[in-house]
């Protein structure tokens, strides 16, 4: 079983430059709770998401909440997206900016191997909110029980209310 979680990035770790909005801190606030329900919940064994070691230096993140909550309880946590080199021998475009539909499949083909070995255990996988129905249907695709979850979004008026634009 896969229980799947779609976010906006800067609530996948802590602090970010956003934090200095509310809505972000109490998002990534009803992210961490939500996600240490799910894993007494449904006996998750292993953590897994969407970031990398290079999106952590871009973001300058120390670590994510998925790599605190693992270690806190002792669970196995992946990285799943490519790094640069990988990117780059995969043919993605690097800039996230300038990605195409056809690389953010392939990133998606990648998160997929990097939990191929998964299908009979308890995972909980976090993604941009923007792949979530996409990789969801992958994965089903691909033989997995999925459990749609949470997404987490900040919308429009949240954006607009908490700027004061």
């Amino acid at each position: 079983m896969l229980y799947l979680i779609g976010v906006r990035h800067d609530l996948q770790f802590e602090p970010s430059p956003s934090d200095v909005y509310k809505i972000v801190r109490d998002k990534r606030a009803i992210f961490k709770a939500h996600v240490l329900e799910i894993i007494d919940n449904l006996g998750i064994q292993i953590l897994a998401e969407e970031f990398s070691d290079d999106a952590k230096k871009l973001w300058s993140a120390r670590e994510t909440v998925l790599e605190q909550i693992a270690t806190d309880k002792g669970i196995e946590h992946r990285f799943c997206d490519p790094d640069s080199i990988e990117k780059k021998e995969l043919g993605i475009e690097l800039n996230p900016h300038k990605e195409t539909d056809s690389d953010r499949e392939k990133r998606r083909r990648v998160w997929l191997c990097r939990i191929g070995d998964c299908k009979r255990k308890r995972v909980l996988f976090v993604c941009g909110d923007d792949h979530f129905d996409s990789f969801a249907e992958k994965l089903s695709a691909a033989g997995f029980d999925v459990r749609r979850g949470l997404t987490l979004q900040i919308s429009k008026r949240e954006e607009f209310e908490t700027h004061g634009l």
